[in-house]
């Protein structure tokens, strides 16, 4: 739906003189963008009076933006209702965990699942797409703002009632619920489903199949409340794209993706990352990833082009070129659309400190010098971001549902982000798939953790292996049922004969122990929990090195499919020396280059604060180069 690589900012002509504007858009086109958000968080001014709608301020800045020759994006204003409604109908407020409720006076206060709050959603909705259905420079609309960025559950009496509705549609008799939670534990049986609440505070340990569903009714609640929006845009504007703006808890962003969203965005943000050490605002590139794993292509609605900061905190400033390389990051990750936040930094409200392009002066300062160098950059060459774009040859399987059982069970934090990371320091790409994705199209799939699964995985697995493909599963793999109850199987329970092992002992690791597996000639430390196997047919190809557990097996090998029995989130970089058996690994020029192949191009980044040797010809700067500059980016033919 996007033909033409769209690179802008976002705009909020509410907080300026009306003077400004359009001498404000006018500034925006001469920084060379083609493209603006704007909307998302005005309905008080919308809708004064209830049902009383004015959309005159935000009409004259789509009408100029329009004479500009300028796109608009617009958002739904609904993540930040008016103080009339939330007066006139309280019981729209969410609650925490502890029966607090929500009030007035920032954003996301209201809950996903009161039917008053979705009517109001829906009538500002359509009144907004109405208005501005017969704008020509309206291209898409960005549905609310960030879900769950502030709250990512609520327990109010809405949603004890929504929940109630949701469990009886998914057991139908309370007698099953009863029977698939195992309420018996801790005499925790219900006689009905109006007895059912949201998991509030209690004394000790919740029963986790109870919070699974939880999480999974928190999940379905958004992507509820999405579609109420969805809805009223597709019948109005129905050629006009739908996006939303990720990545936050307690939500299923494939499905969300698949019902109601065109593609998902994502709100890039590396120094967050950044503040902790040097480089590792390459680490950005784990969400964008796991949002190229909802939409092979999708947009940044907002990157980082200033300090941004809270009341309570401050980001470092981007140095010199760092808002150049994130840029050029996100777009190697697959966004064909970057749009900074903001334009210009407000002057009031809970965000003073979130500094946009300008500063609260409106002069020019180098990061609108820099801007303006990428947005000539893209005029040349955007279009070949269109058309290419990243291959992974590796990928990483897991879904929604068993993250949500990890994180009830945490004992054992989940590595996953860890193997992306060190796979990616080692410019090995992976994808972010879930178990229905084609598998084809990848030499390496990591399976990490993945405690519930089906047969229909556990055969497409073994197809998958018998045609060449390599499996590595982790520990605590194939253990839950659907329900998060053990299955009563030797673990890795359905996984077995895939493996070709069972797990003979496991333990979590003690603060007195130290453990570590020999792999290949190389010592790999252990972290929190480990598992002793025994092998059924497998070969042992890596054993611990400590303790009770020495020398006996610790990874497997059973044709093409590995086990690998433990978690490793300090030594993640075993999947990269394991993974280098089976692929061609080109080893990195230097420790922060990122190079992402992306078809007939590649684009080399240079993370860190030093200068790398390196020399080609860059297609961005239509010049050759013999080193690349600390923060340097340079995109290079292929072959190169």
């Amino acid at each position: 739906m996007i033909n033409t690589f769209l690179i802008g900012c976002c705009y909020y002509p509410e907080h300026w003189e009306k003077e400004l504007m359009i001498e404000d858009l006018e500034r925006i086109r001469s920084l060379g963008f083609n493209c603006i958000r704007m909307g998302e968080f005005s309905w008080s001014m919308y809708e004064k009076e209830e049902g009383k709608y004015d959309f005159s301020l935000l009409s004259q800045a789509v009408e100029e933006a329009e004479k500009l020759g300028i796109s608009v994006i617009l958002g739904t204003p609904t993540a930040a209702p008016p103080k009339w409604l939330t007066d006139k109908h309280p019981e729209v407020l969410c609650s925490d965990i502890k029966g607090v409720v929500m009030q007035h006076g920032s954003r996301q206060h209201h809950n996903h699942t009161s039917e008053i709050y979705l009517r109001y959603c829906a009538s500002i909705t359509e009144a907004m797409v109405r208005h501005f259905c017969g704008f020509s420079n309206v291209i898409g609309w960005q549905i609310d703002n960030e879900f769950n960025c502030h709250r990512n559950e609520s327990h109010s009496e809405a949603d004890d009632r929504a929940f109630r509705v949701w469990l009886e549609k998914k057991y139908q008799t309370v007698e099953h619920l009863n029977e698939c939670w195992g309420t018996r534990f801790w005499s925790l049986e219900f006689n009905s489903f109006s007895e059912v609440t949201c998991p509030r505070a209690i004394p000790t340990q919740p029963n986790p199949s109870w919070v699974t569903d939880y999480y999974l009714f928190l999940s379905d609640t958004v992507v509820n409340y999405a579609a109420v929006q969805t809805k009223m845009i597709r019948k109005y504007m129905p050629q006009a794209f739908i996006t939303h703006n990720g990545w936050f808890d307690n939500i299923d962003y494939r499905k969300l993706t698949e019902e109601c969203l065109d593609f998902l965005s994502f709100d890039s943000y590396p120094a967050f990352f950044e503040r902790n050490g040097l480089a590792l605002g390459r680490n950005a590139a784990y969400k964008l990833a796991l949002t190229r794993g909802c939409s092979s292509r999708y947009m940044i609605l907002e990157q980082q082009s200033g300090p941004g900061g809270q009341l309570f905190y401050l980001l470092p400033t981007p140095l010199p070129g760092q808002i150049r390389l994130w840029t050029y990051q996100s777009i190697a990750h697959g966004a064909v659309g970057v749009l900074y936040f903001r334009y210009r930094t407000a002057l009031y409200g809970a965000e003073q400190l979130w500094y946009g392009i300008y500063d609260h002066d409106r002069e020019e300062n180098y990061r609108s010098c820099e801007i303006r160098q990428i947005t000539e950059e893209l005029g040349r060459v955007g279009k070949w971001f269109l058309k290419n774009q990243i291959t992974p040859q590796v990928a990483i399987c897991t879904d929604y549902h068993n993250a949500s059982v990890n994180k009830v069970e945490s004992f054992a934090p989940d590595d996953c982000k860890e193997i992306f990371l060190a796979l990616n320091r080692k410019n090995i790409h992976a994808d972010f798939i879930c178990p229905r994705d084609d598998f084809s199209k990848y030499k390496v799939i990591i399976v990490p953790h993945l405690a519930m699964a089906d047969t229909a995985l556990r055969d497409k697995l073994e197809d998958f292996a018998q045609n060449g493909g390599v499996v590595i599963l982790s520990a605590r793999s194939g253990i839950k049922d659907l329900n998060a109850c053990y299955v009563p199987k030797k673990a890795p329970g359905i996984f077995r004969t895939l493996t070709g092992c069972s797990v003979n002992w496991f333990t979590t690791l003690p603060a007195y122990e130290t453990q570590s597996v020999l792999f290949d000639g190389k010592e790999y430390p252990v972290d929190c929990y480990y598992e002793m196997l025994a092998e059924e047919g497998c070969e042992t190809v890596g054993r611990y090195t400590n303790g009770f557990c020495k020398d006996q097996p610790g990874i497997t090998k059973n044709g093409n499919v590995y086990y690998v029995g433990f978690y490793c989130k300090s030594a993640a970089d075993l999947y990269c020396d394991l993974i280098s058996q089976h692929i061609d690994v080109k080893e990195p020029i230097s420790p922060d280059l990122e190079e992402i192949v992306m078809g007939e191009v590649r684009l080399c980044l240079n993370h860190s604060n030093k200068m790398v040797e390196f020399s080609g010809y860059d297609l961005l700067k239509e010049e050759a180069f013999d080193h690349i500059p600390p923060y340097g980016v340079v995109l290079l033919k292929n072959k190169e």
